[in-house]
């Protein structure tokens, strides 16, 4: 994937997404904390009873942004991400916990009530004023 360091990069630098679900063609956003993996897979981890999980488990179809400005001249950057959101399988969980947990300690004392969730991208566009000009964005995927 082409811009794909960059894209790493960017994320590295952040921590906060806003995540938008919809059920019963009824949108939701809310903003969370989230790690990644080499591959632009998205991890957040959250109470099942929540809003968007509940939104997830029925319809697993997600948006997400990332949005950054330095206040410098030429420094809007940005992510725009559609994909598919499911709980970690068990399979995959002690590795991808594993990410998450690098990146935020507090993550284990919600261990009794919180899941793992990964957001696997179908779209990502990718908003970098210095790398594309000014308010121009680009598909990577």
């Amino acid at each position: 994937m082409k811009y794909k360091s960059h894209i790493l990069k960017y994320l590295s630098k952040n921590r906060l997404m806003s995540l938008a679900t919809s059920s019963k063609n009824k949108p939701w956003t809310v903003t969370v904390f989230f790690a990644y993996d080499k591959n632009c897979n998205i991890l957040f981890y959250s109470r099942g009873d929540t809003k968007h999980c509940r939104d997830i488990a029925k319809n697993p179809n997600v948006a997400i942004t990332f949005n950054q400005y330095t206040g410098k001249p030429n420094s809007i950057k940005g992510l725009q991400i559609t994909g598919r959101a499911s709980q970690v399988s068990k399979r995959s969980f002690f590795r991808l916990y594993a990410l998450y947990r690098q990146r935020y300690r507090w993550a284990e004392s919600f261990k009794s009530d919180h899941t793992l969730y990964i957001i696997r991208p179908k779209e990502i566009h990718y908003i970098d004023q210095e790398l594309f000009g000014h308010f121009f964005r680009i598909r990577i995927k």
